[in-house]
C-alpha cells in the first residue's frame, strides 16, 4: 500500500509545475486538481498496488518504486538546495522509466525463462526491421522542423538534375521549386559561380544523385522513406559486424542499441545531409577489412565482392568533399591488409576499378565547372580550418552540451573501452578516423550549423557498434553490466527526447548569435535551476576575436567535463561495490543504479555551477511554465517556502520573467540581433520594460522569427512606461525583444512582467501563435505557416487554410476586412464559429466582409481558404517572388 501511495502521489506530483518567483526566494507548486490528473495518479497507484499484491512481490514493489522518492525533494515544504530543484522538469521522465524497468523485473521475475534459437541472419534482419520502425517513428516526430539547415539545398540540387539535367541551380530558385519542401524563401547556397558563369551549390552532387529516384517517385517523402531503408540496413549489418567478431548474440544486440539508438545516428538516418549516407558507405569500407581477415582465414579467393566494395567507397567524395579522407584511409587500409590473403591482385584490382575511375572524374568534375582541380574551388578559398581551433572543436564534438558525442550518447564511450578488446580493430578505426577527425574539429564551425547533435562524427560512429559489443563483454561484474545498461537507457532516453521533445526542437539548433548557446534539451530538462550552466559548452560566444573566443570556449568546457568524468567514475565504482557484496535481485540492482545515478548528476550539477561560478537560478522557464498552468482553472498554487495557499491573482503578481543581456563586442555583429528570446508565452497582457545603463537606444518586441521584420512595440529606451503592454489573445511560439547597436550596449536586462493570464476557455484558439504584425486598429496573431503577412496587409496561401486571431484594439462587435482576390478565378471561404461565408471572386474582384467577434473571447479566430492562386514570378518574369498566393487580406 505505501508503495502505491508513493507511485499515485509522485505521478501527481510529475504533472505539476515549481516556480521560483520575481526574488527567486520563493518556491510556488502549482498541481492540476482536473478528474484526469487525478484519475491518472489514481490509475498508477492500482497498478503497483496490483503488481504488489500478487504473489506477495510488495517488498520488491517498494524497492522498485524507491526512486520516485526524488520527484518528491523539489516538493519539500522547507529551503533546498538549488541541485534538487532538477528533479522538477523533464528528468522526471527518467526516474519514471527507471521505476518501469524496476516494476518489469519484480513482475516477471519468477517467469520461467524460455531460451529460443534464433540464427544471427535472421536476428541481423530483426535488427534492421526494428531499426526502420524507431527511425520512422522519430522521422514522425521531428516532420514539423524538417526539412531545414542544408536540406533543400541538396533537394534544389536533386530537382536541378531531374527537370533539367545538370546542377545549375540558378532557375529552379527563380521558379521556387523548393516551395514543394519548403515555406521559407531560398537563396542559392553558392560562394563563386562556375567559369561559364552559371551559379552551383557549393554542396556535393552525390547525395542528390542518390536520392534522386526516391524524389521522382514521391518526393520529399520518398527521400526520407528511402533514407530510412538505407539507415536500417546498415544497422542490420552493424549488428552482424558486432556478431561476427564478437561471436555474442548479446553482445551484438548491445552493440546495435548502442549505435542505432544514440541520438547523433538516430537524427541523421531521415534527415537530407550527406552523414547518414557517409556512415552507411564507411561502415561497408570496415567490413571489406574485416573480409579481408576472414578471405586470410578461410583462404577466399572470390574477388567480385571487392568490386562492390570499391563501387561504395567511390562515392564517398561525391557525397562531401571531407569524406574523400575517409575513402582514401579506408581504401589504403584495404589494399594492406589484400597483400596477404589468396588471390590478392584480383581482389586489388576489383577493388580500385571505381574508386580510380571515380577519383579522376570527381577531380575532371571541379575541372569542367572551375576551371580547377582544386576540391576546395566551390568554396573560393574559404576553408576557415586552423589548427589553433582544436582543442576547442575536439572538446565541442564530444562533450559540448548541444553538439558533443559524449553528452547526448554517453553509452559510446564505452566503445573505446572495448577497444583493448579489439586491438586490430581499433588500430583500423582510429587510422580511418584520426585524419577525418582533424579536418572537421580544426574547422571554425565544428558545430556544422543547424544540425542535430555531432553530426560530423556521425560518418565514422558505425564501426563503433564492434568495440561496444566486445566492451559489453569484457565487463563481468554484475554492477558495471548495470552501470553499461543505464548509460544505454540513458542514451536512449536522450535520443528520444532529441527526436519527440518540442516537435524536433530539441534536436536540431544552431549556434546563439547573442551569447551561450545552450542545449534546447536543458531547458527542457530543468524549468527552475539552469543546467546549461553546470554541463561543458563549447560553442564559442560571440565576443572578441574568433580564436580568442574559442580559446576561452575550450578552457571552460574542458574545466566542467572534469567534475562529470570524476562523478561518472565513482558512481561505477560504487555500483561495481555495492552489487558484489549486497546486491542479489534485480530489482535491487536497478533502484541501486537510479539512486547512485542521480546522486552522481547531483554532485556534478553542484559542482559544475561552483567552477562557473555562474548563478544556479534561472527562473524565467518555471515562470512560464506556471503561467501556462495558471490559464487552467482547475489548479492548486502553493507556496512551498512559506506553506500557504496562494490565489491565482497572487500568483500571476509574485512573476516578473526578467532575462539578463549578454553584450557582444564581436566586431561586424549584426544589429538587428535579438537580446533576448521567451518561448512559449502565454495568453495574457504583459508589460515590457528594461534595465539599462544608458538611455540611448530603440527596443523592439515581435513574435516571430530571428529575422522577423514586424515589430509589435517599438520605444525609444527612454520613453518606455507603464504604458508599454503587449496584449495576446494566443499563447505564442516565441517573443523576441530586439534592439539597436545603442540598446545592444546599454541595456542589461529585459523585463516580462505579466498584468493578466487569460483562461483557457477566454482564447479564441488553442496551440500557439507563430507571427504577429499590427495593422490598422488591429492585430493579427498567424497560427500556421500557410499565410504570408506583409506590413500593410497578408496573403492567404494558395489553395490553401489558415488560421488567423484578429484582436482589435478596442472592442467592438466584427471586424472590417477587405479581401482582393488573386487574378484567377477563385473560390474563398471564411468562418469563424457558427459563422461562415463562401465568396465566389473573380480575378483582382474585391470583397469586404464583416467578421463577427463573440465579447466572450478575446479576439477572433479566422479560417481562411483559398481554392486557387498564382505565382507573382510565373506572371511577371522580371519577379522573384514564387510564393503560391490566393487572397490579399487588409484592414480599412
Amino acid at each position: 500500500m505505501l508503495a502505491a501511495l508513493v507511485a499515485a502521489a509522485a505521478a501527481w506530483l510529475s504533472s505539476g509545475t515549481i516556480a521560483l518567483d520575481a526574488t527567486a526566494a520563493v518556491r510556488i507548486g502549482l498541481l492540476p486538481r482536473d478528474p484526469m490528473h487525478l484519475a491518472v495518479a489514481a490509475l498508477i497507484g492500482f497498478v503497483v498496488l496490483a503488481i504488489g499484491l500478487r504473489g506477495e512481490r510488495g517488498r520488491g514493489v517498494t524497492i522498485a518504486v524507491s526512486p520516485l522518492v526524488l520527484l518528491f525533494l523539489p516538493w519539500l515544504p522547507l529551503r533546498v538546495p538549488a541541485a534538487l530543484l532538477i528533479w522538477s522538469g523533464g528528468l522526471e521522465s527518467l526516474v519514471w522509466i527507471a521505476a518501469v524497468i524496476a516494476l518489469a523485473a519484480v513482475a516477471v521475475g519468477d517467469l520461467p525463462y524460455v531460451a529460443i534459437s534464433v540464427p544471427p541472419r535472421t536476428q541481423a534482419c530483426i535488427a534492421a526491421a526494428l531499426s526502420f520502425t524507431v527511425f520512422s517513428l522519430a522521422a514522425w516526430c521531428a516532420s514539423p522542423v524538417i526539412p531545414a539547415g542544408d536540406e533543400p539545398h541538396y533537394l534544389i540540387i536533386t530537382q536541378s538534375l531531374l527537370r533539367d539535367g545538370d546542377i545549375q541551380i540558378e532557375n529552379n530558385h527563380r521558379r521556387g521549386d523548393y516551395r514543394e519542401y519548403s515555406a521559407v524563401d531560398l537563396r542559392p547556397d553558392f560562394i563563386r559561380p562556375g567559369r561559364n558563369g552559371a551559379i552551383y551549390s557549393i554542396h556535393a552532387p552525390g547525395l542528390p544523385a542518390l536520392i534522386l529516384p526516391a524524389f521522382a517517385i514521391a518526393g520529399y517523402r520518398g527521400v526520407v522513406v528511402f533514407l530510412i531503408m538505407v539507415a536500417s540496413a546498415v544497422s542490420g549489418l552493424a549488428w552482424w559486424l558486432a556478431w561476427r567478431v564478437t561471436h555474442s548474440r548479446s553482445g551484438a544486440w548491445f552493440g546495435w542499441a548502442a549505435v542505432a539508438l544514440s541520438g547523433p545516428y538516430l537524427l541523421e538516418t531521415f534527415t537530407v545531409y550527406p552523414d547518414g549516407a557517409g556512415a552507411a558507405v564507411v561502415l561497408t569500407g570496415f567490413w571489406a577489412l574485416l573480409r579481408a581477415d576472414w578471405d586470410r582465414a578461410t583462404q577466399g579467393v572470390a574477388w567480385r565482392p571487392w568490386l562492390l566494395h570499391g563501387a561504395a567507397l567511390a562515392t564517398l567524395p561525391w557525397i562531401h568533399t571531407r569524406f574523400s579522407v575517409l575513402a582514401a584511409t579506408l581504401g589504403g587500409l584495404a589494399l594492406i591488409r589484400l597483400t596477404r590473403t589468396p588471390n590478392a591482385v584480383a581482389k586489388a584490382i576489383a577493388l580500385l576499378a571505381a574508386p580510380g575511375l571515380s577519383a579522376i572524374a570527381w577531380l575532371w568534375f571541379f575541372l569542367y565547372v572551375y576551371g580547377t582541380p582544386d576540391p576546395s574551388a566551390p568554396y573560393a578559398g574559404q576553408m576557415q580550418n586552423s589548427f589553433a581551433f582544436f582543442p576547442d572543436g575536439f572538446g565541442g564534438l564530444l562533450f559540448d552540451q548541444g553538439f558533443g558525442l559524449v553528452a547526448s550518447a554517453p553509452v559510446l564511450i564505452l566503445a573505446f573501452g572495448g577497444f583493448f578488446r579489439e586491438r586490430r580493430f581499433a588500430a583500423a578505426w582510429f587510422i580511418v578516423a584520426t585524419p577525418y577527425l582533424l579536418t572537421v574539429t580544426t574547422f571554425a564551425m565544428w558545430w556544422a550549423g543547424w544540425s542535430a547533435p555531432a553530426r560530423f562524427f556521425v560518418p565514422v560512429l558505425l564501426p563503433l557498434a564492434v568495440p561496444t559489443a566486445s566492451a559489453w563483454l569484457m565487463i563481468r561484474s554484475r554492477g558495471l553490466r548495470a552501470y553499461a545498461l543505464a548509460l544505454l537507457v540513458i542514451s536512449a532516453w536522450m535520443a528520444l527526447v532529441l527526436a519527440a521533445g518540442g516537435g524536433g526542437h530539441l534536436g536540431y539548433h544552431a549556434r546563439n548569435e547573442a551569447g551561450m548557446t545552450p542545449a534546447p534539451w536543458l531547458k527542457w530538462a530543468a524549468h527552475v535551476v539552469d543546467l546549461t550552466a553546470a554541463v561543458p559548452a563549447f560553442v564559442p560566444l560571440p565576443v572578441g576575436s574568433g580564436l580568442a573566443a574559442r580559446q576561452a570556449a575550450a578552457r571552460s568546457g574542458l574545466i566542467i567535463v572534469l567534475p562529470w568524468i570524476v562523478c561518472g567514475g565513482a558512481a561505477a565504482f560504487a555500483l561495481h561495490a555495492f552489487a558484489r557484496r549486497r546486491l542479489r535481485h534485480h530489482v535491487g540492482l536497478v533502484a541501486t543504479t537510479t539512486i547512485i545515478f542521480a546522486v552522481a548528476a547531483t554532485v556534478a550539477v553542484s559542482a559544475g555551477w561552483r567552477l562557473q561560478r555562474d548563478d544556479s537560478v534561472a527562473t524565467e522557464r518555471g515562470q512560464i511554465e506556471a503561467l501556462a498552468a495558471a490559464a487552467r482553472t482547475e489548479i492548486l498554487a502553493v507556496d512551498l517556502t512559506g506553506r500557504r495557499r496562494l490565489t491565482i491573482d497572487e500568483l500571476v503578481s509574485r512573476m516578473r520573467i526578467e532575462v539578463h543581456v549578454v553584450p557582444t563586442s564581436r566586431p561586424g555583429s549584426r544589429v538587428n540581433r535579438p537580446l533576448v528570446t521567451l518561448s512559449g508565452i502565454p495568453a495574457g497582457d504583459y508589460r515590457l520594460t528594461v534595465h539599462q545603463h544608458g538611455a540611448d537606444g530603440w527596443i523592439m518586441a515581435c513574435v516571430g522569427a530571428d529575422r522577423d521584420p514586424f515589430a509589435l512595440l517599438t520605444e525609444p529606451i527612454a520613453n518606455m512606461t507603464e504604458a508599454s503592454v503587449l496584449r495576446f489573445p494566443v499563447d505564442v511560439r516565441s517573443l523576441l525583444v530586439r534592439g539597436d547597436e545603442d540598446a545592444a550596449r546599454h541595456v542589461d536586462a529585459v523585463v516580462l512582467q505579466p498584468l493578466r493570464i487569460l483562461q483557457s476557455d477566454s482564447k479564441p484558439a488553442a496551440g500557439f501563435a507563430r507571427r504577429a504584425v499590427r495593422y490598422t486598429g488591429m492585430t493579427a496573431f498567424f497560427m500556421d505557416d500557410r499565410a504570408f503577412p506583409e506590413p500593410n496587409a497578408f496573403w492567404i496561401g494558395g489553395a490553401r487554410e489558415s488560421d488567423v486571431v484578429l484582436l482589435p484594439d478596442h472592442p467592438r462587435s466584427s471586424q472590417p476586412l477587405l479581401l482582393r482576390n488573386a487574378p484567377v478565378d477563385n473560390v474563398v471561404t471564411l468562418s469563424s464559429g457558427s459563422w461562415r461565408e463562401e465568396l465566389r471572386m473573380t480575378a483582382e474582384e474585391e470583397r469586404r466582409v464583416e467578421v463577427p467577434i463573440d465579447p466572450a473571447h478575446e479576439g477572433v479566430l479566422l479560417r481562411m481558404r483559398s481554392a486557387g492562386g498564382f505565382r507573382p514570378s510565373a506572371a511577371d518574369p522580371g519577379s522573384r517572388d514564387t510564393r503560391f498566393l490566393g487572397v490579399y487580406v487588409r484592414v480599412p
